[in-house]
């Protein structure tokens, strides 16, 4: 059966036969859907009983107001990814439009449209995804709505790729890149590399199998940060090849840990520390507000952290 329509005030009073509640509870409601706070934020909340056959039962003494604190972490982690793995889109860009233009000439007129520029895969199983590039290339090239792609169509009729790369999106890139002569990829792989070195003194082990499936995954966590779906549980479906940064060994390698470990490998040391504080800061925000009604280690769990990570 469809759930009727609740007025704020009833789902309040929903609310109020289930938890404690305070006189912010209803406006929250009036600028929260109920579902996004309810359904979406209750499971590290319920009790674990198998007698309760489905039925939801909070923890004794619960307050509605954890359900919103853990609502509120949820949404500063996504606001934080997001930030980061739009600097993590932009950095492929720049290195797939250069590393390419170098290996297929910059002269040779519209060269990623051409299909001889791409690795086609064994019995061209990659020719599916290539044509859908380079058919958002060509979109992209006759758009005159974009001034610049205009300027050039007007004046050039040669539109470099590091230009119109910048209107491919993220799950448009991690496609590209999949589809790259080994020549080319190679050359991405050791610019990130070098960089690595440049900042920690070491190389490290950057393989086109791990950026592959990285950039995946990171698409798949970008764009759910991006739409506001809840980020802290969320796991990619892609799995990604890496050897974890940490000593961890884990079998839920697509769970945000991963994509956070990941960003050390291509962010500046300086951006990366960033993220590691403000993540720190705000975990610890959240221990504070569930007031010891759950281990933070079960939330941390549920995002493949270690236990007691932003204590470190």
């Amino acid at each position: 059966m469809d759930q009727p329509f609740k007025k704020f005030k009833e789902q309040e009073m929903i609310i109020s036969s289930r938890m404690s509640i305070d006189e912010d509870t209803l406006s929250v409601l009036k600028r929260f859907n109920y579902y996004s706070i309810i359904n979406f934020y209750k499971a590290p909340f319920l009790e674990k009983n198998k007698n309760l056959r489905g039925k939801d039962k909070y923890i004794e003494n619960f307050k509605f107001k954890y359900l919103k604190s853990l609502h509120d972490f949820d949404r500063e982690l996504r606001i934080l990814f997001f930030d980061n793995l739009t600097l993590l889109e932009s950095f492929f860009k720049t290195a797939i439009s250069y590393y390419f233009s170098e290996t297929n000439g910059i002269l040779k007129k519209n060269s990623y449209l051409l299909l001889e520029n791409y690795n086609t895969g064994k019995k061209n199983s990659n020719i599916l995804k290539i044509s859908m590039v380079v058919n958002t290339l060509k979109k992209i090239k006759k758009d005159n709505e974009k001034m610049i792609i205009r300027h050039y169509n007007i004046t050039k009729d040669n539109i470099p790729f590091w230009i119109i790369i910048h209107y491919l999106t993220f799950g448009d890139i991690s496609k590209l890149y999949s589809c790259l002569h080994k020549n080319v990829y190679d050359k991405i792989c050791d610019h990130f590399k070098n960089l690595y070195k440049e900042e920690y003194g070491n190389l490290p082990n950057i393989t086109h199998s791990f950026v592959r499936t990285y950039l995946v995954a990171s698409s798949h966590f970008r764009n759910v940060a991006a739409h506001n779906e809840r980020l802290y549980e969320f796991s990619s479906r892609e799995t990604v090849n890496i050897k974890r940064v940490s000593d961890m060994t884990s079998n839920r390698n697509q769970k945000l840990f991963t994509i956070y470990e990941g960003l050390k490998l291509f962010l500046s040391k300086e951006e990366f520390d960033a993220l590691t504080e403000k993540l720190k800061l705000i975990i610890k925000t959240l221990e504070d507000k569930l007031e010891n009604i759950v281990n933070i280690n079960d939330i941390l769990l549920r995002m493949d952290f270690p236990n007691d990570w932003h204590k470190n």
